[in-house]
């Protein structure tokens, strides 16, 4: 692996950074007695609202400045949100501020480090590093998750101590990383296909459905009488599992071709049905068919989306697939809850409601599926 490689690979260790959040729902909720629950999972949803806000300032700000200095940006952001939480956590809203600039910095890190890879890999080879990248967001949110839960069991502050990380990866960033600057759109081509608003439509719908992981798996595991550390283990699965599907990416690519995000859909649907079983047991296995259906399905669908236009927009098309799918992680909540209260307020319903809606979005990519097989080069 080369050292620029390594300095991508670094980065994407952060764009699950957010997981460290994950276990300690529970401990915030219980530390914010007269606060709604979805005013506590807002600590988790509102930082995928802004990271959609710098996504799309990625592209204009990668044409003036270096990708490098946009990632060290989003890194450094990173470290003020960890830094701000672990310092003040009086009030719910400084927990809000330090999400918000947790936020616009892992979405920096988010369209740049694709965008990177689309840069400087073409063909297989592209579909190969972004098999690695999967890998490396995997390893991060199973770091970030783990380490979490261990920190909590001191108190859940400490858990923002873990951000302080990428401090190590602006240093090799500034070390291995070249200046480049992308190209400037040119305005006279045609504009984006409207298959990746489609496809951004959908990535929307999924989100909505996965992110309901992020935001009550502590609560139903604190409902069936474990711990913090229960929740980070399972956390871990969920992102470890990204290490396999990361290293067979391209071969699933090869086998399902245009339907490999549907698959991913499917996987997830059933993954919410085994952890709405209540087991431990499946729900170690239910997490594990959820991370391994987003560790196939999200660099796979930036891959696809990169193809389907020209380089000097691969970015702007990666923004809006990855934007799409943050906007869709924040109406999550309010929407699966609120389907969910209907039937009643039992956390074991939010993730059977979770499945149901994972299965109605594999059925609309099965009938309005925007990728094509020029999308697979």
């Amino acid at each position: 692996m080369n050292k620029k490689l390594i300095a991508i690979m670094s980065l994407s260790m952060f764009l699950l950074s957010y997981m460290a959040l994950t276990p300690i729902v529970a401990s915030i909720y219980n530390s914010f007695p007269n606060e709604k629950l979805e005013n506590i999972q807002m600590i988790v949803t509102i930082i995928p609202l802004f990271s959609v806000i710098t996504m799309f300032l990625c592209n204009p700000l990668s044409q003036k400045i270096s990708m490098k200095n946009i990632g060290i940006i989003g890194l450094i952001l990173i470290v003020l949100g960890g830094a701000f939480t672990y310092i003040f956590h009086k009030f719910i809203w400084q927990i809000y501020l330090s999400s918000i600039l947790l936020g616009l910095g892992i979405g920096l890190i988010n369209v740049i480090s694709s965008t990177m890879i689309s840069y400087y890999f073409k063909g297989e080879e592209k579909m190969k590093v972004m098999g690695y990248q999967s890998i490396f967001v995997s390893i991060g949110g199973a770091l970030f998750s783990y380490l979490s839960g261990i920190l909590a069991n001191i108190t859940w502050t400490y858990s923002y101590l873990s951000f302080f990380l990428a401090l190590i990866v602006i240093i090799l960033c500034i070390i291995y990383l070249p200046n480049n600057k992308l190209e400037k759109i040119d305005k006279t081509k045609e504009k984006l296909p409207p298959r990746i608003y489609l496809l951004a439509f959908i990535s929307i719908l999924f989100f909505i459905s996965i992110n309901v992981f992020n935001t009550n798996i502590a609560l139903l595991l604190e409902n069936i009488g474990y711990k913090s550390d229960t929740s980070g283990i399972v956390t871990a699965i969920y992102t470890l599992i990204g290490l396999i599907a990361g290293f067979i990416l391209n071969k699933i690519v090869k086998i399902f071709k245009t339907n490999t995000l549907t698959v991913a859909c499917l996987l997830a649907a059933i993954g919410f049905f085994l952890i709405a079983s209540k087991n431990i047991i499946l729900i170690f296995i239910g997490s594990a068919l959820l991370g391994f259906a987003f560790a196939t399905r999200n660099p796979a669908g930036i891959t696809f989306s990169a193809n389907m236009v020209d380089k000097s927009k691969s970015a702007l098309a990666i923004a809006i697939f990855n934007g799409a799918g943050q906007f869709g992680a924040f109406l999550s909540p309010y929407i699966i809850n609120y389907i969910s209260n209907f039937f009643n307020k039992n956390i074991l319903t939010t993730f059977t409601v979770s499945g149901i809606f994972m299965v109605i979005v594999t059925f609309i990519h099965i009938l309005l599926n925007p990728i094509k097989k020029g999308d697979l080069k």
